[in-house]
């Protein structure tokens, strides 16, 4: 009793002391093993959010929906070549012509041919009344007549064959040959394309597909112009690469088309896909 009388006046503040030591203690832990799995949540937070954000932008190149590289379907010389690269031209409008003097001396053989051949096959039918003609010689007459007419055929496609016509509306893009230069079967002769329908081809992931339609908006930045235009999606690939699990889009530009010419490029935004 004596003893303790001594110590508390003393030591008074002894014990409220070791109460915060150790409700201290017991706390350290649980604080440090909140701050140990503090930093480890943070990564899967970031994770989770990078993966719920969807790419909806992709580069596309601008392309006519109608282009060709015509040539020649019989080797020859270039007579007359009656555009220039960059004038436009109509459908059916004669683009080129050959010489081809041998087809059309051969044309004009052939229907002296055929008129002889008609000639003949009148007369023998007027003999064939007063049966002054026998039956087997009118109808030999008349086999000629047909088969004039089929040699005549023949070579007016010889013949035909020495022009280039325009296959639609368009502009010349570039031309291979000059006049007077001589130009082989199949050998490119001029690139036409048809500058007033564009449309824009572009390639995209695969997970696209879950969520792309055909009539899906979008807008183009183009990289060459300060314009944007917009569109709609025309056209899904039937196949995808199965390397670079990409699949290969086509969409219709719409607006003013003046200053966009194929060839150009930029971005395509899928804006209204969130």
């Amino acid at each position: 009793m004596r003893c303790s009388s001594q110590i508390n006046p003393k030591g008074g503040s002894f014990w409220p002391a070791l109460r915060w030591v150790v409700f201290i203690g017991l706390l350290a832990p649980g604080l440090s093993a909140a701050q140990q799995a503090e930093p480890s949540s943070q990564p899967n937070q970031t994770s989770a959010l990078s993966s719920s954000v969807s790419p909806i932008s992709a580069q596309a190149r601008v392309n006519a929906k109608r282009s060709a590289t015509v040539s020649v379907e019989t080797a020859g010389r270039i007579e007359t070549l009656n555009v220039r690269e960059g004038e436009a031209f109509e459908a059916g409008e004669v683009l080129v012509e050959l010489a081809c003097r041998v087809e059309q001396a051969r044309l004009k053989k052939v229907r002296a041919s055929q008129e002889e051949a008609i000639q003949i096959r009148d007369a023998n039918e007027q003999l064939a009344d007063t049966r002054s003609v026998g039956a087997l010689e009118l109808a030999l007459s008349r086999v000629r007549v047909e088969a004039a007419a089929a040699e005549l055929a023949v070579v007016m496609a010889q013949v035909e064959q020495c022009i280039v016509r325009a296959p639609f509306d368009g502009v010349v893009a570039r031309l291979h040959k000059r006049q007077a230069e001589h130009i082989r079967v199949g050998e490119p002769m001029a690139d036409l394309i048809d500058g007033t329908a564009l449309e824009v081809e572009f390639l995209a992931p695969s997970k696209w597909l879950e969520w792309l339609e055909p009539g899906a908006p979008f807008v183009l930045h183009l990289n060459e112009l300060p314009i944007q235009l917009s569109g709609e999606l025309r056209g899904i690939g039937v196949r995808v690469d199965p390397v670079s699990r990409m699949v290969r889009l086509k969409g219709d530009l719409m607006g003013d088309l003046d200053k966009v010419v194929p060839g150009m490029s930029g971005d395509v935004r899928f804006e209204a896909v969130q």
